[in-house]
């Protein structure tokens, strides 16, 4: 089920108390509503009712969608230099839900489901985004650093992270992949490029195995992985 609860929040601009619906945790099988907002950048999205501006909360809440087999627990941004502390604790997390200690049926869905972790929005829908499009995440992280490597990425790639951002076709037809450098904390844009997608071919190959060794079976699939602590 999908939880949210009301909670006094700070304006970020006028620092007044705002009424808050602030989410828990969201099922995205029963509530497609939440995911497509999610995916949109309306999710907790609120004007404040005393300056009228605009802000979103810092996401902290756990999203499950069983019919795209995903579990996901979801941090803030800025908790992304913690992340082998959350990872544990997803995975602890996970272990509760769904693992060996969990009543069958838990157990049995747990089966079906990619645990993954996440630091904020946009990291949020890529993850959607690419399963939605059949992409696996371990391919679409070591297509950044490929890309990285070609002299492809943001002009401060420390600072923004590179995100999918759509799925499109070029004038041949042939499949694209759109990424746009996001900052993650106020989630502004700051340009992007757009490459075929058949690029993902690319890290398939042998020489990408000791890099796909150190996402494989992890919740924090991202290659910021590598980057975080710098």
């Amino acid at each position: 089920m999908s939880i949210l609860r009301s909670t006094d929040v700070v304006c970020p601009a006028c620092g007044a108390h705002v009424s808050f619906e602030l989410v828990h945790s969201v099922n995205g099988d029963r509530r497609p509503d939440l995911r497509a907002a999610i995916l949109d950048g309306t999710f907790q999205l609120q004007a404040c009712t005393s300056c009228g501006t605009a802000f979103r909360v810092d996401p902290e809440f756990t999203y499950l969608e069983v019919g795209a087999g995903a579990w996901l627990a979801v941090f803030p941004a800025a908790d992304r230099k913690d992340w082998e502390a959350r990872e544990r604790r997803a995975t602890a997390t996970l272990d509760t839900a769904f693992g060996a200690g969990a009543p069958a049926a838990a157990r049995a869905l747990g089966q079906r489901l990619r645990g993954r972790v996440v630091f904020g929005w946009a990291a949020l829908s890529e993850k959607l985004r690419a399963w939605e499009a059949g992409i696996p995440d371990v391919d679409l992280e070591l297509l950044k650093v490929l890309l990285l490597r070609n002299g492809h990425a943001p002009s401060d790639p420390l600072a923004l992270e590179a995100r999918l951002a759509g799925v499109d076709t070029d004038a041949t037809g042939a499949p694209t992949l759109r990424f746009s450098w996001v900052d993650p904390v106020d989630e502004t844009v700051a340009g992007g490029i757009e490459v075929p997608r058949a690029l993902l071919d690319d890290v398939a190959a042998p020489a990408w195995g000791e890099l796909r060794a150190e996402l494989d079976g992890r919740l924090f699939v991202d290659a910021h992985r590598w980057t975080a602590g710098a």
